[in-house]
């Protein structure tokens, strides 16, 4: 139902990732912010959060760049390659509007997701300088 309702109000021409690869990119964002946690509780148990905790924004950018990608179903390969990347295949977008378009959102994703992990990181570095 809300695939066919985002369908018929264009939501899908703002997308460039097909459902199967959103629901790939959703899993592996959660498994990333796990690996994140789980190192930001690793480094603090051992000491090491002066020396290592800003390495703790490595997969807090990738944990959060999956789960905005796979959200909103962009792709910044495919954005910056001008395409979509389809259930079926990957499949150019001939519109130049619209390929800036997703090329812009893409872009947008990455830099949110490098606000997300600084602000992550500086949070696990000040918390233990605290």
């Amino acid at each position: 139902m809300g695939l066919l309702l985002g369908q018929m109000l264009g939501c899908h021409q703002q997308q460039n990732l097909g459902e199967r690869a959103r629901s790939r990119a959703v899993r592996l964002g959660v498994i990333m912010g796990g690996v994140a946690l789980g190192w930001a509780l690793l480094a603090s148990e051992l000491g090491l959060t002066k020396k290592l905790g800003w390495l703790v924004a490595l997969p807090a950018a990738l944990s959060a760049y999956l789960l905005i990608s796979g959200s909103l179903g962009i792709c910044v390969y495919y954005g910056l390659k001008g395409a979509r990347g389809a259930d079926h295949g990957s499949e150019a977008v001939l519109d130049p509007q619209r390929r800036a378009h997703l090329r812009l959102r893409a872009l947008l994703a990455v830099s949110a997701s490098l606000v997300i992990a600084g602000g992550f990181a500086a949070a696990v570095v000040v918390a233990a300088n605290g």
